[in-house]
């Protein structure tokens, strides 16, 4: 019998991977990998993605990762960002059941710092982190350090846009490469990151990432895009955790930019 708290474990794992934001369902497809100028051959597969079977030219990263900054706002306004107060409606699926709730962001993207809020009644999570160092506690654990692989899940979604972030900070060069492929059921470019197994997907037609995905144990999709203060901000996400066979949707409710965080907003529970 699945109790309560197996039921919560499995939603709070869920929970530690990703925060914040198609009203679209994702669809299932197949994958398979073209070489150029080769047709596609798809056969059976849990990944979201499709090689497009056409020939496919040269890709300038360089083009394609502007397009991008472009369509969320541009550089500049992105930049202006400093951060962000976002309370969202989470529902979480799984063999276990359903959990229905809130999340409440505090980002202080400036100071690179950050907490996380989760209220479900009978359950309450929170989490936080300054630069690589985090911490949590929830209602099934005591307060703890969280891991470096925790912290680094936990910011995942937290830039305006991880492709503008990166790039920013390191070039097109830590983009290893950009491939046309079919994701949600539509042409996208898929961005991998030299180094880091997350892949980023850019929807072909307006540029604006429509996914994340980590290969063979979880896919991010993210859409229901809306205009905050210049810039273009996803209100919803659905997240599929293959190993656990649990989705995770979350609905932002509201959101706001460049309020003032302080120290007691982003405090450490003292046990």
């Amino acid at each position: 019998m699945t109790t309560s708290s197996q039921k919560m474990a499995v939603f709070v794992f869920c929970l530690g991977i990703i925060s914040g934001c198609t009203n679209e369902q994702p669809v299932e497809s197949t994958k398979t990998e073209v070489q150029p100028g080769q047709t596609a051959e798809t056969v059976p597969s849990n990944s979201p993605t499709q090689q497009i079977a056409e020939p496919i030219p040269e890709l300038n990263k360089a083009e394609i990762i502007e397009a991008h900054v472009r369509a969320v706002g541009g550089s500049e306004a992105i930049r202006k960002i400093k951060s962000i107060i976002r309370v969202s409606e989470v529902i979480s699926r799984s063999a276990a059941g359903e959990a229905t709730g809130t999340t409440t962001e505090v980002l202080d993207l400036a100071r690179e710092r950050g907490r996380v809020d989760t209220d479900l009644g009978e359950f309450k999570q929170a989490k936080g982190w300054v630069g690589q160092q985090g911490w949590r506690v929830s209602t099934l654990e005591p307060l703890r350090a969280s891991t470096f692989d925790e912290v680094g899940l936990d910011n995942i979604v937290v830039p305006i846009s991880i492709v503008q972030a990166i790039s920013g900070d390191f070039g097109t060069e830590a983009f290893r490469s950009i491939e046309k492929v079919q994701f949600n059921g539509k042409p996208c470019f898929k961005l991998t990151i030299v180094g880091d197994p997350l892949m980023v997907y850019l929807d072909a037609s307006t540029k604006l990432i429509e996914g994340l995905e980590l290969e063979e144990f979880m896919v991010i999709y993210l859409g229901d895009y809306k205009e905050v203060e210049g810039v273009q901000m996803p209100h919803y996400s659905k997240t599929d955790i293959t190993v656990l066979q649990t989705s995770f949707v979350s609905k932002v409710q509201q959101v706001n930019f460049n309020r003032e965080i302080t120290d007691d907003q982003l405090a450490k529970p003292a046990k």
